[in-house]
């Protein structure tokens, strides 16, 4: 029973012979007059694939030429002890030689060259099979033994292997193609998705104020503004610097951010002064978004984020404002000629902790819609028209009346004004420090217009238009919590006309610019309108003049000359003068 046992596992290791030998190549034969030992085949040296030296080998490659190696070095095992097998059951005579060699293929046979078999004995011990188990004992049955369990050698036939390369090699190939480490030379893939922006501003400004003004103590303690100077002209030089990363994440999905010169403490000045006893400049991030475009006609944008509205002029947003918050936008087509945008936003203005002082504070809130439509007839003319309704939640002042609680509505007041709103103070009759809060309400109506030409090609005609209304101005409710009777400001617009290049972008490119403001004193919060004329903020009427030449590419001059008066309250007049040399990178 053993000497049968041994031969099924001849024959089960004979079959996978065939397959092993275009692996293994076959030994070197030992002529008759020496000494009889086993001969091993010599394992045949796996070629290396060639590799890129300016690319590293990807992980799917290298692991699956490990793989391939220990199946190699397995088969190998396999194969050496097969022979082995073969050579001592010829020498034991329990087969014969025509029979081994039968079994064998052509290129094995030379391990029988200098076998001696010997003569038949009674009993054959063959010699134990690598990996085979022991015959185990029935209890079932006394005198009964289970069969051997069999011993099989897996054959993968060479279609299989070609279609597993073929399958390994498309893989890697498609990984390569995508992350770009198989051409040499070229970049990451990852740096396509990334684009830097920035911008350099070298600034003088003169500010030239008026022989008639009043007193900056006397303005200040009337207007409730906090001004420095009203009568002695001053000059400046300015510095602002801004650099931006945009990265696509997703084919959806982007992130943004962007850093640069300003305060921390007003949201529309992002210069720095020179001249500040050499010390260094404070760098501050103004922009950190998210922004996900799950279509054309769709698009929301969350974090720290640049102005969402449509706004032809500057008349109620200062250039330079971001928001914190959210928000969407829509734009559908109605047809070849005409589509239509809508955009909605939710943005925090003043969040405030409650304290023991004070227990119940009103988070201060923006929330804005603006809807409108964008005519485009052909290349050389497009209108749009917009209209918009911005409610500022929380923003007017509260009074302090309670004598035992005097701080409980100091949340109310504006963390940050500049000049124009009437404000009123809100600790009056309890004996505490003045505390100064908005007088009105703001819930501002807003159209705006657009019209650009360029039958003139290259240069163009721009026509903006803007008019805003406080509809939140209420007389009687302003009188129940301030005790004051106001007159009724609540009226803006601005008009401006740009002659001349769509885009200052090189040498020779010009724009002539020309514009009028008209703003009262309570028609829009103050603390984002535009900082330059009048010094900034509302309760200002006057005029802008100027223009803008490139000088190189992405290099420009710009020269504006602003003349302002105010409008209600103790005379102020303003003119400012400002060159920039501006570098866009």
């Amino acid at each position: 029973m053993r000497t049968l046992s041994v031969l099924l596992a001849v024959i089960v290791f004979a079959g996978a012979i065939p397959a092993l030998a275009e692996i293994v190549p076959a030994p070197v034969p030992v002529s008759p007059g020496k000494k009889k030992t086993v001969v091993k085949p010599a394992p045949r040296a796996v070629t290396k694939a060639p590799v890129a030296t300016a690319v590293s080998m990807p992980d799917a490659l290298r692991e699956q030429q490990e793989k391939l190696a220990r199946e190699r070095q397995d088969l190998e095992r396999v194969r050496g002890t097969t022979l082995d097998l073969v050579r001592l059951l010829v020498e034991e005579g329990v087969i014969s030689r025509e029979k081994a060699a039968a079994m064998l293929p052509e290129a094995d046979r030379a391990v029988l060259a200098d076998v001696v078999p010997k003569a038949k004995t009674a009993a054959v011990e063959p010699a134990p099979v690598a990996d085979a188990k022991p015959e185990q004992v029935d209890t079932s049955a006394p005198g009964r033994r289970k069969r051997a369990q069999t011993v099989r050698v897996p054959y993968v036939p060479e279609t299989v292997k070609a279609e597993i390369r073929e399958q390994i090699k498309q893989e890697v190939l498609a990984q390569a193609k995508s992350e770009r480490w198989a051409e040499p030379g070229s970049l990451p893939e990852w740096l396509d998705r990334i684009t830097w922006e920035g911008d350099l501003r070298l600034r003088y400004q003169g500010d030239y104020f008026g022989k008639g003004n009043t007193d900056v103590l006397t303005y200040n303690a009337v207007t409730g503004a906090n001004l420095g100077n009203t009568l002695i002209d001053q000059e400046q030089w300015r510095l602002l610097v801004r650099l931006g990363m945009t990265a696509r994440v997703t084919d959806t999905i982007g992130v943004g951010i962007r850093f640069g010169t300003g305060s921390l403490a007003n949201p529309v000045f992002p210069n720095q002064v020179l001249g500040n006893s050499e010390r260094p400049y404070q760098l501050i991030m103004d922009r950190a978004f998210i922004r996900w475009d799950p279509s054309e006609r769709w698009s929301f944008t969350g974090g720290r984020i640049a102005n969402p509205w449509f706004r032809p002029t500057d008349l109620m947003w200062d250039e330079y404002i971001n928001f914190d918050g959210a928000a969407g936008s829509w734009k559908p087509t109605f047809s070849a000629s005409v589509a239509g945008f809508l955009t909605l936003g939710a943005l925090p203005l003043q969040y405030t902790s409650p304290t023991p002082n004070t227990p119940d504070p009103k988070n201060k809130w923006l929330y804005g819609v603006q809807g409108g439509v964008e005519w485009q007839p052909g290349t050389q003319t497009r209108l749009k028209l917009a209209a918009g309704l911005f409610d500022f939640q929380n923003v007017a002042g509260e009074p302090n009346r309670d004598l035992f609680r005097p701080n409980l509505n100091d949340w109310s007041a504006p963390q940050f004004r500049q000049k124009g709103n009437t404000v009123f103070d809100m600790n009056f009759g309890t004996g505490n420090p003045t505390l100064l809060g908005l007088a009105s309400h703001f819930k501002v109506l807003t159209l705006s217009s657009e019209l650009s030409l360029a039958q003139m090609d290259p240069y163009f005609v721009n026509v903006g238009l803007e008019y805003a209304k406080n509809v939140g101005f209420d007389q009687n409710d302003i009188r129940a919590r301030t005790g004051v009777t106001l007159r009724e400001r609540t009226t803006a617009y601005q008009a401006r006309l740009t002659v001349g290049a769509d885009a200052i972008r090189k040498f020779k490119d010009w724009q002539a610019f020309i514009g009028y403001r008209y703003v009262e004193s309570d028609a829009l919060l103050d603390a984002y309108t535009d900082s330059n004329l009048l010094g900034g903020g509302t309760n200002a009427k006057g005029y802008v003049v100027g223009g803008t030449f490139g000088i190189d590419r992405n290099v420009f001059l710009r020269a504006r000359w602003f003349s302002a008066n105010q409008i209600a309250g103790p005379p102020l007049a303003i003119d400012t003068l400002q060159v920039d040399f501006n570098v866009r990178f």
